[in-house]
């Protein structure tokens, strides 16, 4: 009858541990761009696909220079803040080492960073139109994706009010060929890709590609996206001048066990009890007893600590003793 109750327990307690809610923190910024903001203009969706596709979004809150980033990453989002030398150096060591800078803006400060590098590629500084688009001429639909794994079933990327990339003839994804800045009409490329000693240097002429009020339209490219870059994903925040945590807290979250992980769990409990009830955890009791020899610093026999530990723990000596038997030697 004893043991009867002892596995009950022991079964209430693993359902337990696996059902327990779970208290997680969370953050809100009212800020453009941030990983932290909910509305339209923020990009948490995109940040929690990240998540989802497991690469690990990791906000920078301070300098680039004074974190030490290791592999994955650096994601800069529509900054508007300048990027100090030291910043720059920073980022240039951190993909000469093998890495990833990834750049989306549009008439933000991410220029500062491109010459820093003295690559040929850069950020135009008048908007883009085209004469395909969604809703009005800010909506603009590209036209080509090169890149096997980025046009991976994605039919159009939707833009809001762009920029294009005019320095490099190269890129992965494109405009038509009737697209126009400052009264140039040719085909220009919205993102493109370039090596940068053993890294490469990603720049989307267009944040808004990245924010909520496109996650549903863009959701295809957005997963082939993060598929296409390392993680984890380092999403630099300090360099948005409004850039606040208005809302700190937690939230609970109700956790359910499935019915077939149930299943499964009760199968692997039920299987674990009969093999003690047989003996035949009893191959297992010489690599227990080394282990805990290894940890105890064999101070004393097995018999000896255990039964220390009983007496301070308040526990039934003899069935410790039994429990020990039981393992075999």
């Amino acid at each position: 009858m004893r043991k009867m109750v002892k596995y009950s327990i022991l079964v209430i307690g693993t359902f337990i541990l696996f059902t327990m809610p779970l208290t997680v923190p969370y953050f809100k910024s009212s800020s453009q761009y941030s990983m932290f903001n909910p509305d339209w203009d923020g990009i948490s969706k995109f940040a929690a696909l990240i998540y989802k596709e497991k690469k690990e979004p990791i906000p920078l809150l301070g300098p680039i220079d004074s974190y030490e980033l290791s592999g994955g990453t650096l994601m800069i989002v529509g900054p508007d803040v300048d990027y100090t030398p030291e910043e720059i150096e920073a980022i240039k060591e951190f993909v000469e080492e093998g890495n990833t800078l990834f750049i989306a803006d549009d008439f933000g400060t991410a220029n500062e960073v491109l010459r820093g590098f003295n690559i040929p590629m850069g950020l135009s500084k008048y908007p883009l139109r085209d004469f395909f688009y969604e809703v009005d001429d800010r909506f603009l639909i590209t036209a080509k994706i090169t890149d096997p794994v980025l046009g991976r079933g994605v039919d159009k990327v939707i833009t809001n009010d762009p920029s294009a990339i005019i320095v490099t003839r190269k890129g992965e994804v494109y405009t038509s060929g009737t697209a126009m800045i400052n009264f140039h009409r040719r085909t220009y490329p919205i993102l493109a890709m370039t090596r940068y000693g053993k890294g490469r240097i990603i720049v989307l002429a267009d944040p808004d590609i990245l924010s909520n009020n496109l996650f549903e339209e863009n959701y295809p490219f957005l997963r082939n996206l993060i598929n296409y870059i390392p993680g984890p994903v380092y999403i630099d925040e300090s360099h948005h001048s409004d850039f606040n945590l208005y809302t700190q807290g937690t939230i609970t979250i109700r956790r359910v066990l499935p019915k077939e992980s149930a299943q499964k769990l009760l199968l692997l409990l039920g299987f674990l009890i009969i093999a003690y009830e047989f003996g035949a955890l009893g191959y297992l009791g010489r690599p227990l007893r080394m282990v805990i020899e290894k940890i105890i610093g064999r101070r004393g026999s097995i018999e000896e600590v255990a039964l220390e530990l009983a007496e301070e723990r308040g526990w039934d000596k003899k069935e410790v003793l039994e429990m020990l038997n039981s393992l075999g030697d």
